[in-house]
């Protein structure tokens, strides 16, 4: 990871927390129940879910409780991108009654829906195995969240896209209508300098395609193949092969994910994958003695 990525997770567990507790950190009720700080009790998290999930989180949460107290233990038998079998302990956390009670919503928010990403992002993977075809990620993530929702895609197996705007050209089609055709933005992009990021230029028919492997090959990294049919998009990857890599993009879901592998496309992105999640059911069970 990144110095940049450290700090938006630093940022984004003080607000998750900021969110619930206030500031300064305070749970009312906890507060008011168990007075006592200094008794350390013992709490799991379990998979209630029905199927199998793929974890991810485990050292966000690490990261989480320490924000809370120095006084905690995180023990697990499992990493980032391992399953989890139904009714099994994801984990135990030995700290004090309050700061259970103050981290087990947030923790099991962030839990819940970046194992559910790590889980669907598994599924899209197994359902292509038997091809070259790697998964992408989007931008279609929720704001603040892109980088741990983008770790959720890696540990289920996909393959990280672009993380921002600064980090490669793509010119979409909103690009080349605004500039009156392809034509026009592959003449803009030959005249531009060297770049040093990745190229990615969306087409939508095989004329697009034409233009853009006529006037800027050497220029491209990848073109994008955006909602085509799966004839036209199986051309298209003819025309590209040994020039350029190719990448689907638009509508694309488990059932016809498979189909568009067999175009012999090199990647998919997939919006889904972070929009379409849903959560994984997770749940804190304490044992406390009192």
């Amino acid at each position: 990871m990144t110095n940049n990525t450290h700090a938006i997770e630093d940022i984004v567990l003080n607000l998750a927390l900021i969110e619930d507790l206030g500031f300064p950190f305070s749970d009312v009720t906890t507060d008011w129940l168990f007075p006592d700080s200094t008794q350390m009790q013992v709490a799991q998290i379990i998979s209630k879910h029905r199927e199998p999930i793929v974890i991810c989180g485990l050292s966000f949460i690490q990261k989480l409780f320490a924000k809370l107290t120095p006084t905690f233990t995180l023990r697990t038998d499992y990493q980032d991108g391992d399953y989890l079998a139904p009714r099994q302990s994801l984990l135990t956390i030995e700290a004090s009654a309050q700061v259970l009670f103050r981290a087990e919503r947030v923790v099991l928010n962030f839990l819940r829906h970046l194992c559910a990403i790590a889980t669907l992002t598994s599924a899209y993977v197994a359902r292509v195995k038997t091809t070259p075809l790697k998964i992408l990620d989007t931008r279609k993530t929720t704001p603040g969240l892109r980088t741990l929702e983008k770790h959720a895609v890696y540990c289920g197996g996909g393959v990280n896209h672009r993380m921002g705007l600064y980090d490669a050209i793509m010119i979409k089609d909103t690009h080349i209508d605004a500039l009156n055709g392809m034509a026009n933005a592959m003449d803009r992009l030959v005249q531009s300098s060297p770049m040093s990021v990745p190229v990615i230029v969306e087409v939508r028919t095989v004329a697009e395609l034409e233009v853009v492997l006529k006037n800027a090959a050497a220029k491209v990294t990848r073109v994008l193949l955006d909602n085509m049919p799966l004839a036209m998009m199986q051309t298209c990857v003819q025309m590209c092969e040994g020039l350029v890599e190719t990448e689907a993009s638009g509508n694309i879901h488990l059932d016809n994910v498979l189909a568009i592998a067999q175009t012999g496309v090199q990647y998919a992105s997939v919006g889904a994958l972070t929009y379409q999640a849903g959560q994984v059911d997770l749940s804190m069970y304490s044992n406390f003695a009192f």
